[in-house]
């Protein structure tokens, strides 16, 4: 067969595709991405709890030490200095990724470019897109979720500038609930990145996506809230939507010369939405499989093993079974979980002692009886 144009094609150059550009960067093979965006913009505030080192460090806009929760007037604010929340610029991603992609010299972004049909197997891909066919040997799609999720995290944000102290720096609001609307669990989340300045984000866990309507409602209600009487002015906006739901997009096991991505490939914590780290974790665990093979590579995705995934059912199985109770399950795990043990569990660890510990802080007789609901 005739030489394929690509030895990888990316589908999708956003936060996963371009993460794994970045450590394919520089190689021998001859990577394309196609991205139907025109141009980039800062359109996402990633975050996480820092644990470990990866490529965008350098894109890290704030660190805090401090984190909190509040329910019905009740407040309970955690900290750790060794592990601390931080955000990610989109920007400083971009223009780092883009960075290392030119710098490589192996691989080439097609800007304004959508892939229109997929043909062919391991080995010799065709890939039909609007700047016409590109042939590849291995293809990686890390486009969003096309079918969406029965569970879901969505959210709607704006970061504000007020003309007064209004935030408090030094800590996150995680999560300030409020009453339960339409079956769902609401709440605000505030990144203060100064005194004056955080970004403002009304936040749904359900199983239906609310309207763009609603939403914005919301938020201009929490906006106003925050400033209180303060003049504001709306820097940015951003919006969107986080798979919930146990093995959404996980491969059933190893592909050859395929992979699915990102969100659309279960790059989130089912049971919390968080994704940054994972898809670095997913795109070192691609790119090793991609550099170790000489030949059309046998690709395995999968980040979580079976326990994971049964507690990842059953923390979705208690507060889908009961959102009403569902600020009190977040309360009573930020209360009661010893330092530093949820937040490791938050970032993806699998140690027992997380795990168990997170477990034992949940209210006893809710915890079981959502277990036996979903054995």
């Amino acid at each position: 067969m005739p030489d394929p144009d690509l030895d990888i094609l990316i589908l999708g150059g956003g936060c996963a595709g371009l993460s794994l550009a970045c450590r394919l960067s520089g190689g021998r093979s001859r990577v394309g991405i196609v991205e139907t965006r025109s141009r980039y913009i800062e359109d996402r505030t990633w975050c996480h709890w820092h644990t470990a080192s990866h490529p965008f460090d350098g894109c890290i806009r704030k660190r805090w030490d401090r984190w909190l929760v509040s329910r019905h007037g009740a407040i309970t604010i955690r900290g750790a200095t060794d592990m601390p929340y931080v955000a990610i610029s989109s920007s400083a991603f971009y223009e780092t990724a883009l960075r290392c992609c030119e710098d490589g010299k192996n691989v080439h972004l097609w800007l304004g470019t959508t892939a229109t049909d997929t043909t062919g197997h391991a080995g010799a891909w065709a890939v039909e897109t609007s700047r016409g066919r590109l042939t590849t040997r291995t293809l990686i799609d890390a486009r969003p979720p096309r079918i969406p999720p029965n569970y879901g995290q969505f959210f709607r944000g704006v970061e504000i500038h007020t003309d007064r102290a209004r935030f408090d720096p030094t800590t996150v609001g995680l999560m300030h609930f409020r009453p339960p609307h339409a079956g769902g669990i609401d709440f605000v989340y505030v990144l203060p990145f100064a005194s004056d300045r955080a970004l403002v984000e009304v936040t749904r866990f359900g199983s239906a996506r609310p309207s763009s309507e609603w939403l914005k409602t919301w938020l201009a209600e929490e906006c106003d809230r925050l400033s209180d009487g303060a003049t504001t002015a709306v820097l940015r906006e951003e919006a969107g939507a986080l798979p919930m739901q146990a093995g959404y997009g996980v491969a059933k096991g190893p592909s050859q010369g395929y992979a699915r991505i990102g969100l659309g490939g279960g790059a989130a914590r089912p049971s919390t939405g968080y994704a940054f780290q994972r898809i670095q974790r997913m795109s070192d665990r691609l790119a090793a499989q991609i550099q170790s093979s000489s030949d059309t590579p046998w690709l395995d995705p999968r980040l979580d093993g079976a326990i994971t995934r049964v507690l990842d059912r059953l923390f979705l199985r208690v507060i889908q079974s009961a959102p009403e109770r569902g600020p009190e399950f977040f309360h009573a795990l930020f209360a009661n979980a010893p330092p530093e043990r949820l937040e490791r569990f938050l970032a993806g660890s699998v140690a027992a002692a997380d795990r168990l510990s997170v477990i034992a802080s949940l209210p006893p007789a809710f915890f079981l009886r959502s277990a036996l609901r979903s054995s």
